[in-house]
């Protein structure tokens, strides 16, 4: 057991953690002779809630016989230095999730970690015996006097090394830091309808209610846990204008579905498209760098260099021709196998030879009566720039030229001849409601 009224405390620190805790030392009776803080206005403030002296120099201190440094990461190693006067006698801790006991045991011979695990904020009352503390304490002796101060602030004190600490902090950034910014996010959508966030607060508070009676996996609903692409473009649609939040929508999405198929989960989500996809009505694309990639075999006639093709490219234009979609191939080759590969496939508009592609572009507008903004165009080189200016939603390759890759509204993590074609036609057909929607999708 500790006597609060024998222990004297010296907070080192006026933000908001150290405001809580100083107040709720003070509560419990504990002497506190003094506070620090860099900013004489701060600590006074604080100082006199707790009726300690306020103090703006760490040399003239009054001895205690525990200090508690409740400051930033990076202001905590400044200060270190000017408490070098500490001894055996005195008790030093911090009370960062993130920063190790290392920092203080390099310097001190009594010292650990208090580290309470809640959000705080000024002018919040919190209950104190229900916040989880975390301690840590470099020898037997110091983890005794620790122990008993952290069991007289809370029933539920856990001990945990620094390497534990650090997950336990990320996790702690998951699930407060970030899901209130998400809530702010939220909060400034309903600003466009002119609707104030708290008419979130019962979803809010359901979404953490039913937490005590199901994991986090389980609870999770929403269209992201189904896949549900129709809803998703259209929810990534609306955040056109904001392309920081659409990807934060997008790689979230992505992360959720992960989860709920139990599936590996990468560092990099596959991106998406930036692009109402509901106004495509037709796709061209280059062969060269695009259909195929970039190596060509060339044979003893030196006429009709040989290309590949991917079959899984084969299959998703194959499928948007069948969805009523228009596509055209512009290429500046000339070897016949290409025009029969993309004939085959149904493929009305195949132009060969094309010296100028804009000219021919343009030329396929008009002829099928299509609008710039219906069009869809992957080209990965010199030859494709004007008509990749030129179209609605320019795309390429991820193995494209640099200067396409500046213009283009989307870059596929796909190479030329390796899906980069399927990845925007199934994009584009999910977005339509026409991906795997009926029998047609399971042949050729």
């Amino acid at each position: 057991m500790i006597n609060p009224k024998a222990t004297s405390i010296n907070i080192i620190g006026a933000g908001r953690v150290a405001t809580h805790l100083a107040t709720c030392l003070h509560q419990l009776r504990y002497r506190i002779p003094a506070v620090f803080s860099r900013t004489e206005s701060s600590a006074k403030r604080l100082a006199e809630q707790v009726g300690a002296v306020a103090c703006t120099d760490l040399t003239s201190l009054p001895t205690a016989d525990i200090y508690i440094l409740s400051v930033t990461d990076t202001a905590l190693p400044s200060l270190l230095p000017a408490l070098q006067s500490i001894t055996a006698d005195n008790l030093i801790l911090h009370t960062a999730g993130s920063m190790p006991l290392a920092l203080l045991s390099e310097h001190f011979p009594m010292c650990g970690v208090l580290y309470p695990m809640q959000t705080f904020s000024h002018g919040r009352a919190l209950n104190y015996r229900e916040i989880p503390l975390f301690i840590e304490a470099n020898n037997e002796q110091a983890l005794t006097q620790l122990a008993a101060l952290a069991h007289s602030i809370s029933d539920h004190v856990h001990p945990l090394s620094s390497e534990e600490r650090k997950l336990l902090h990320l996790s702690a950034v998951f699930a407060c830091n970030f899901a209130n910014h998400c809530y702010s996010m939220a909060e400034e959508i309903l600003h466009k309808i002119n609707l104030d966030y708290t008419i979130l607060l019962p979803l809010i508070q359901e979404t953490t209610a039913k937490l005590a009676d199901l994991s986090p996996r389980e609870a999770q609903t929403g269209p992201a846990v189904r896949n549900d692409q129709n809803v998703i473009q259209r929810h990534l649609n609306l955040l056109a204008d904001d392309p920081a939040l659409q990807s934060i929508y997008s790689q979230l999405s992505k992360n959720i579905h992960q989860y709920a198929s139990a599936t590996p989960l990468t560092n990099t989500p596959t991106p998406m498209i930036n692009y109402d996809l509901t106004k495509i009505k037709a796709l061209a694309f280059d062969v060269d760098g695009v259909l195929s990639d970039n190596n060509v075999f060339l044979l003893s006639d030196g006429k009709n260099p040989h290309r590949t093709a991917n079959t899984k490219d084969g299959y998703a234009l194959q499928l948007a021709v069948k969805c009523g979609l228009e596509i055209a191939i512009i290429t500046g080759g000339r070897s016949p196998e290409v025009g029969m590969r993309y004939a085959g496939l149904g493929i009305d508009h195949v132009f060969m030879g094309v010296s100028v592609k804009i000219e021919k572009y343009r030329q396929w507008l008009e002829d099928n009566q299509l609008k710039a903004e219906e069009v869809l165009y992957m080209g990965d080189d010199i030859p494709d720039y004007e008509v990749m200016k030129a179209c609605g939603c320019p795309c390429c390759p991820m193995d494209a030229a640099e200067e396409i890759k500046q213009i283009a509204l989307y870059v596929s993590p796909k190479c030329g001849g390796h899906g980069c074609v399927r990845d925007v036609v199934e994009q584009v057909l999910r977005a339509q409601g026409k991906w795997m929607s009926d029998d047609k999708a399971f042949g050729w």
